[in-house]
């Protein structure tokens, strides 16, 4: 089980951070710990990472940010009273996310990144995700959750989505494999399965907990289209479900840019197909 980053025990980790934007030459973004409800946490500067030439290199570095929230902010933007939580995929590069993190954080002031050891079991780290989760609402600080979770997050936010009980939720599961994928999770014994042998996840309270499904089209998207079953297809009791399109400003809309698209739609900043 993974730990809740405090002060007292990351400061080898947050040495080592240091030494990776002080390698990348940009003086500006140290990190620092912030206090949330009773937890202590990494806030980094969402402004240190590159885009355009530099965005394979910013996700190299986003990915190396210690295991379990990490706050992202921009500029001296406070804690507002929504909490964003955006949760990787499996062997994440983390380019992904980049530019989409940089325009949700224009809009939120208090957002997170949720880096996880993906050897494990999406079940386990759903619980501890949400743990977390949990107790920074325990505050009383959020008035709404707002989770992004791209491929293998998706399953575990899904798997989250039990534990969260009566917190106001909304849930986006982008280009997630719900329904399993072979060879990914034969370690986990704890994993449920129905006849079909799909994914079997806990049931939700839906009065609270909204889930929202993105799709990627099966035969575009890199991670699924050697499979014969798009393994985003399942029957859950979804609030909507959007099918992606198959280009995003001119090029393939595949797996990884499903993440941009999917984050600025929400914002309102709508790329053309």
């Amino acid at each position: 089980m993974l730990h809740q980053p405090r002060l007292i025990n990351i400061l080898p980790l947050l040495i080592a951070f240091v030494a990776i934007v002080h390698c990348a030459g940009n003086s500006s973004g140290n990190p620092q710990t912030v206090q949330v409800a009773n937890n202590q946490y990494i806030n980094l500067d969402i402004n240190t990472f590159g885009e355009g030439t530099e965005i394979k290199s910013a996700g190299l570095q986003l990915m190396d940010i210690p295991m379990g929230l990490v706050q992202l902010s921009n500029g001296d933007q406070q804690n507002d009273s929504v909490l964003v939580i955006a949760i990787h995929g499996y062997q994440s590069k983390g380019y992904e996310w980049i530019t989409g993190l940089k325009n949700l954080a224009d809009h939120f002031g208090s957002l997170f990144f949720f880096r996880y050891d993906w050897e494990q079991c999406p079940d386990q780290i759903g619980i501890e995700l949400a743990s977390k989760i949990q107790s920074i609402s325990q505050a009383g600080s959020y008035q709404r959750i707002l989770l992004f979770g791209h491929s293998f997050g998706g399953l575990i936010v899904t798997y989250a989505a039990a534990q969260l009980g009566t917190l106001n939720t909304e849930i986006h599961l982008i280009a997630a494999p719900l329904s399993g994928f072979p060879g990914l999770m034969d370690h986990c014994e704890t994993l449920d399965y129905n006849e079909q042998n799909i994914l079997a996840y806990p049931e939700w309270d839906r009065s609270f907990v909204h889930v929202i499904q993105h799709r990627t089209v099966h035969a575009q998207d890199g991670a699924f289209r050697e499979m014969t079953i798009d393994p985003q297809e399942i029957d859950l009791p979804f609030d909507h479900v959007q099918e992606l399109p198959p280009t995003m400003d001119g090029h393939r809309l595949g797996h990884n840019w499903s993440v941009t698209w999917v984050l600025d739609q929400y914002i309102g900043k709508p790329h053309r197909y």
